[in-house]
């Protein structure tokens, strides 16, 4: 079992005084031959049921052009009451729903992707509005074609796109993340058209701004002590410029350059003997790694979600002399000198015989933990004779490496006609004078003995 790193942001209506607003208005530039555009963005919210009937969690195909037309419609309608007046902007919206995650990635791309398309759609700048509609199910654009993705729910964003005149965009933009959240109602009409065009039924539908997401999302990542984790992903968001270098007390490392985030992967082995369980006592080893495991998935997972290219790197004791007192630049050197770890798991070989004798016995051991499940699978082999060929430590490194580990080693028995035995002791089995993993046995299992062949 592998824990998935989500958040899921409320957009009930604030109370009165709350603190929502983002510390950086998100307005870009757009170059044109005569003059510069800016162009802000904005998000219709939907919060759904997440417990609703017939919930697959998978958000709705793209609108066609005529219902994302109309659709548009509604929306432009509440926007120009609720800031006052549009009709000297140009407005361009999607008409589809996104996971936050699609929205929240480096350099806003799909919002920047909107204003592209909308300046594409004439000569010179005039207000107009533009909803963007599909009869094939999918928009031809990568940047705007909606994933649609499992579990995607319970939050759905239907994202919009103001375009104009730098100075009217930069007005614009304080009064939306002024008020958009806090005073911009849903209009009783806008809310049954969306509701009708996608087939949902929402609890909840809010205007809001992407500062508003953002500042939402760092109360919640706050919240679960998780605010390093909102500081590396801020930093790729905004594309700000240098190293942003983050190590928790666990000893996870992560470090991000633009649209890159580097970290350390540890075995067991590594972490007891030189990493940052090497001044653990003994006995709290089994404790410790699973607490680093944890922390691992948790920012791995949320990284990758929202658009960071995670590169691992195996842990080696050079390395983590280096980066205990290098600053951001030679860290991030460090790093790349280092070839990544590539596919869905790591293969440690502790031991191999040089004997080419076929393997006849297949002892795994699942290396658990019982709130995060497999770390690792520990599998030692036998020659006909009983003499040991092999010692080796198989590591998940991504939530789908687990089946490829179990499947590579009921092939690799079934091709050496081998007997498979698997040992299931619920927790880790480890050496306390070697600080590393060891294969269980009998005596390692509970009562009664879980054994599966």
């Amino acid at each position: 079992m592998v824990n998935k790193t989500r958040f899921t942001i409320c957009f009930g209506r604030p109370r009165r005084g709350a603190t929502q607003h983002y510390t950086r208005p998100i307005v870009d530039k757009i170059p044109t031959a005569s003059n510069t555009l800016s162009h802000h963005a904005g998000l219709l919210a939907l919060e759904l049921d997440p417990q609703r009937p017939g919930s697959t969690n998978i958000p709705p195909e793209p609108l066609d052009v005529a219902t994302a037309t109309a659709l548009a419609g509604h929306l432009a309608k509440d926007l120009d009451r609720i800031l006052g007046g549009i009709d000297h902007l140009g407005l361009i919206l999607p008409g589809a729903l996104y996971d936050q995650t699609e929205i929240l990635r480096p350099g806003f791309p799909l919002t920047t992707a909107l204003a592209e398309l909308y300046r594409g759609s004439s000569r010179a700048f005039m207000p107009q509005l533009i909803a963007l509609g599909t009869d094939r199910g999918f928009f031809p654009v990568a940047d705007i074609n909606p994933l649609r993705r499992p579990g995607s729910g319970p939050l759905l964003l239907l994202p919009f796109c103001f375009v104009g005149q730098d100075h009217d965009i930069a007005v614009l933009a304080r009064v939306m993340e002024d008020i958009l959240l806090q005073s911009g109602e849903v209009s009783q009409a806008t809310r049954e058209a969306v509701q009708q065009a996608f087939g949902l039924q929402a609890l909840n539908l809010s205007f809001a701004t992407i500062g508003d997401l953002c500042a939402l999302l760092r109360v919640q990542m706050e919240g679960s002590e998780l605010l390093p984790l909102w500081d590396l992903l801020e930093h790729a968001w905004l594309e700000r410029p240098g190293i942003l270098s983050v190590a928790l007390d666990d000893g996870n490392r992560f470090l991000t350059a633009g649209n890159d985030a580097h970290t350390l992967f540890y075995t067991f082995d590594d972490w007891a003997q030189f990493g940052p369980g090497r001044n653990l006592p003994a006995a709290e080893l089994s404790i410790g790694y699973p607490r680093w495991v944890r922390a691992q998935r948790q920012y791995t997972l949320a990284l990758e979600a929202y658009g960071l290219h995670v590169r691992w790197v195996l842990a080696n004791p050079q390395l983590e002399a280096t980066l205990a007192t290098a600053d951001g630049e030679t860290a991030l050197a460090a790093f790349r000198d280092i070839p990544c770890l590539s596919g869905d798991f790591l293969v440690e070989s502790i031991f191999q015989n040089d004997s080419e004798n076929p393997e006849r016995q297949l002892l795994i051991t699942n290396q658990a933990d019982p709130d995060l499940g497999t770390l690792a699978y520990t599998v030692t082999t036998l020659d006909a004779e009983g003499q040991l060929l092999r010692l080796e430590h198989h590591y998940p490194l991504r939530p789908q490496g687990l089946n490829v580990v179990i499947d590579r080693l009921i092939e690799r028995g079934t091709e050496q006609g081998a007997e498979r035995q698997v040992l299931h002791p619920g927790r880790l089995t480890y050496s306390e004078t070697g600080r590393s993993l060891r294969a269980a046995t009998e005596a390692d299992l509970p009562a009664p003995a879980a054994r599966m062949h």
